[in-house]
């Protein structure tokens, strides 16, 4: 029996998140059992916790997918989005095994309540933002009316000249967003700023643009 294209992809998609989750539980069994857990702004460890901790994570990605691919199975123009929903399934996927082994590694860490981690990573929040602001962007204009995928808001549902609009506007502001946030978090890097708030608002700000700004602009070309 052939696999559609939508079954190839989840099949892929899933299968990579569970070798995901064997490799952190290989790797889970490594550490000791009880590991940093918590740190505050300046990476300071708070708390200890379980090493079990540490899959928590690659679980939900996994349970994520799943529920993802179960309900857009059901969508009538998933055949016309397969393009888009593969870059999703990617995504997902990729940025979250990143952030599961970020998390894995700084368990890694010798540090007791009270110590301070050597090495600061909060630049890479707004880049990786970044990066995937950039690759969705070129996609967004591709993206065909459907309830799952896009800004998705009564007025573009209704109105397909609407949602096209919308979504050519939405890719060139999310590609600007994110090479802006790219560009901010390597000055920031640059002049040796190791403040986790200044990486959170300039990746607050720059989400911010790209979700509400395209929402504006598709408001008021409602009636294309």
């Amino acid at each position: 029996m052939k696999l559609d294209t939508m079954k190839k992809t989840a099949i892929t998609s899933l299968s990579m998140m569970i070798v995901n989750l064997i490799a952190a539980v290989l790797y889970v069994l490594t550490l000791p059992d009880l590991v940093p857990t918590q740190f505050d702004e300046k990476l300071n460890c708070t708390a200890l916790g379980s090493r079990w901790n540490g899959l928590l994570l690659p679980v939900l990605i996994l349970i994520v997918l799943a529920v993802a691919f179960l309900f857009y199975s059901r969508s009538k123009n998933r055949d016309k989005n397969m393009h888009v929903i593969k870059l999703a399934a990617f995504l997902i996927s990729a940025v979250g095994a990143a952030v599961s082994w970020f998390i894995l590694f700084l368990m890694r860490n010798d540090v007791q309540p009270g110590e301070v981690l050597d090495k600061q990573f909060w630049w890479m929040l707004p880049f990786l933002f970044g990066a995937v602001c950039i690759l969705i962007g070129n996609y967004l204009p591709t993206v065909r009316t459907n309830l799952m995928l896009g800004y998705r808001v009564p007025w573009t549902l209704k109105n397909e000249q609407c949602w096209k609009l919308t979504h050519q506007f939405a890719g060139k502001i999310t590609v600007i967003s994110g090479l802006l946030t790219i560009a901010a978090a390597l000055i920031l890097k640059a002049v040796g700023t190791e403040q986790m708030e200044l990486y959170i608002i300039v990746t607050i700000i720059l989400l911010t643009l790209v979700v509400f700004v395209p929402l504006i602009y598709s408001f008021a070309h409602r009636n294309a």
